[in-house]
């Protein structure tokens, strides 16, 4: 009943901030389930069901088998209640608490457990499919982050509050005839976030060192406009913000565009800087 109590807690903050997000979909917090719960949750019957499946479409499937932790709820609203009573991950040591489970690598984060009830709250929404390319990636495999914050593959440095790195992915059509583009910047602080346009890639795509993150775009560069993170992240554009191919001053005939988010992160963390960045996404826009 605790656990119960504590979710809905965060339930209702986070419905209470939604206005600023978009609706959460499972591609938000499937990253969370792959980095916490592969060992037991990603091969067939192992642990009972499959969350951390690497498909990401397989994986939602089963989030959403009835539980029988929780009565009359699915396993994926299960897996936050186990998550903040300690029971999962399972053998970790975790106590649900972030603050008291603070240096332990295996227990989920407070930004984690944030992502997980705002896709709750929004309805438990499947997979949406992915726009443009992903690039210039924390992961230690280019360039290496500026303090050891070495995020993982997808996503930009380690921020101080997911380890993992702030991400940006892209959903609907880059179209001028049809423009339905959507910016999606998660794990992040909740402070701001610019949302910036570039013609070209820094570093051949592998990005270059600023402040406690990675440069991935360069170019003409265009602001296309600043959000305030709820919930750890925020989409570009939102209501009354225009359309991205406008804001972005989008050739008629169609081009290659770069984007990145540039957000605030002033915890001592890093470097003597107050900001880091996410990897970058580059899209080919059609007329």
């Amino acid at each position: 009943m605790k656990s119960l109590l504590a979710l809905a807690m965060i339930v209702v903050s986070v419905s209470a901030a939604s206005p600023a997000v978009a609706q959460t979909p499972f591609n938000d917090v499937h990253p969370v389930y792959l980095a916490n719960c592969s060992t037991c949750h990603a091969v067939s019957g192992f642990g009972g069901f499959n969350i951390a499946a690497s498909n990401i479409t397989t994986a939602y499937q089963q989030s959403q088998l009835a539980s029988y932790y929780s009565q009359g709820q699915t396993k994926g609203f299960a897996t936050l209640v186990r998550i903040q009573n300690g029971t999962m991950p399972q053998g970790a040591g975790c106590t649900g608490n972030p603050a008291q489970d603070a240096g332990l690598a295996s227990c989920v984060t407070a930004g984690e457990q944030a992502a997980i009830a705002a896709w709750l709250a929004d309805g438990q929404a499947g997979p949406v499919q992915q726009t443009g390319t992903t690039f210039c990636f924390g992961d230690g495999a280019g360039i290496q982050c500026p303090c050891g914050n070495t995020g993982i593959t997808g996503a930009g440095c380690g921020n101080s509050v997911n380890a993992q790195g702030g991400r940006l992915v892209a959903t609907g059509t880059p179209s001028l005839a049809n423009d339905s583009l959507i910016l999606r910047a998660t794990r992040l602080p909740n402070s701001s976030a610019l949302y910036f346009q570039g013609t070209d890639r820094a570093n051949n795509g592998f990005g270059t060192v600023f402040g406690d993150g990675l440069r991935c775009v360069q170019g003409t560069v265009i602001r296309l406009g600043t959000k305030v993170n709820a919930v750890a992240g925020s989409t570009f554009p939102q209501v009354g913000d225009g359309a991205i191919s406008v804001r972005g001053a989008i050739p008629a005939s169609g081009t290659v565009r770069y984007y990145q988010v540039w957000y605030r992160n002033a915890a001592a963390f890093c470097s003597a800087s107050t900001f880091n960045l996410t990897n970058g996404v580059g899209i080919t826009w059609a007329p």
